[in-house]
């Protein structure tokens, strides 16, 4: 396996939407030692940076809209997520992972908001008290 098959599984791993940039620093004599073998090229990588790039306009369309279908299940099924397994799925291979985490804890907050301002929050035992 040459180093053109590492590169392309390390590609894979990482993800579509993570452009990655390497920075060869070859030893000495300018070759890889033992191109074989899966490992041994490895070492000689000095730096792999991993830059985002920005969603199009039509992929932060289809992450919106598969936030939303998302959301709309769980508000039929009172929240439960067992029901929703598969627009999860769709909703995490259509959105960057950082945006999937903000808008779990944004649907969080809305949640909490509108039961407080409906007066049907009620605080822990441990909130009340402290």
């Amino acid at each position: 396996m040459g180093l053109q098959s590492h590169l392309s599984s390390l590609a894979s791993f990482v993800g579509r939407r993570i452009r990655l940039e390497f920075c060869l620093l070859l030893h000495s004599t300018g070759s890889l030692i033992n191109e074989g073998s899966p490992f041994k090229w490895w070492p000689f990588f000095s730096v792999i940076e991993l830059k985002m790039t920005a969603p199009s306009m039509k992929e932060r369309q289809v992450c919106w809209g598969a936030r939303d279908d998302y959301w709309k299940c769980l508000d039929e099924n009172s929240d439960d997520a067992s029901k929703c397994k598969k627009l999860r799925s769709i909703f995490e291979s259509s959105c960057p992972q950082q945006w999937i985490k903000h808008f779990d804890k944004r649907r969080d907050y809305l949640k909490f908001k509108e039961k407080f301002e409906a007066g049907q929050f009620e605080p822990s035992e441990r909130t009340a008290t402290s």
